[in-house]
């Protein structure tokens, strides 16, 4: 069977998506996963306030293009911030450039979410808790009600790589006894969130979507890359 390629777009301070898709990819030894980096400063600077940069994305994506992949994903998660329509137009630009066809994280969690019937969801951002506010507003307009939000304090987008996973965890469990949501959201793909997803599953009884790896599924889904040996690692892997 011919190898597939994927191709992902991550912000240039990301430090996870590339760590998490080498986890989750040794069990897919068929499928080579490619990178590219959009600018984005660890203090966010380097895409337009409320808007994307819309050069970056595409020269991205061609370039994913020249490594013959079979469809991309910006896995970032800055569209619910700023409107999934705003991620429905961009999908639609990377899949010109590059030529096959696209998705985002904050698209894929949306249809993840309808799937499992998640209408309440909580979300743990690594900034302060205005920040998930904020990306709470576009899940509100998608039909899912936020509620509880928490931050992590992380004073950039690179310190929200070190978060070690038991502090996530901790905040995951406290959001789960406080607010009751269907599912929880850890909010960025540079939270190192992966590795307690599934336990945090098993232990709540709900699901918990490690981002980088939402990311990652959806872009295997595009990519018609069956995820049934996945299931083990999360039920993001597994949603009908």
């Amino acid at each position: 069977m011919a190898r597939i390629a994927i191709g992902s777009i991550v912000p240039s301070s990301n430090r996870v998506v590339e760590r998490t898709t080498a986890s989750i990819l040794r069990h897919l030894p068929g499928v080579d996963s490619c990178i590219a980096r959009i600018p984005y400063a660890p203090d966010g600077s380097g895409q337009p306030a409320g808007a994307y940069d819309a050069a970056s994305y595409a020269e991205a994506a061609r370039l994913l293009g020249h490594a013959g992949v079979t469809a991309v994903a910006w896995n970032g998660t800055r569209g619910a911030a700023l409107g999934l329509a705003k991620d429905r137009a961009l999908v639609v630009l990377m899949a010109g450039t590059a030529g096959c066809p696209a998705t985002t994280t904050a698209l894929f969690t949306a249809e993840v979410l309808e799937r499992l019937g998640a209408r309440r969801i909580a979300i743990l951002a690594p900034g302060a808790t205005m920040e998930a506010d904020a990306h709470a507003v576009g899940f509100a307009a998608a039909g899912f009600a936020t509620v509880a939000t928490r931050g992590l304090g992380c004073r950039d987008n690179l310190a929200a790589a070190a978060v070690a996973p038991s502090t996530m965890a901790a905040v995951v469990r406290a959001l789960a006894i406080e607010a009751a949501p269907d599912a929880i959201l850890v909010w960025s793909t540079n939270l190192p969130g992966f590795d307690a997803m599934a336990p945090l599953e098993a232990e709540l009884g709900i699901p918990v979507l490690d981002s980088a790896a939402t990311g990652l599924a959806g872009l295997l889904a595009m990519a018609g890359v069956a995820t049934a040996p996945l299931a083990p690692l999360g039920r993001i892997f597994a949603a009908p």
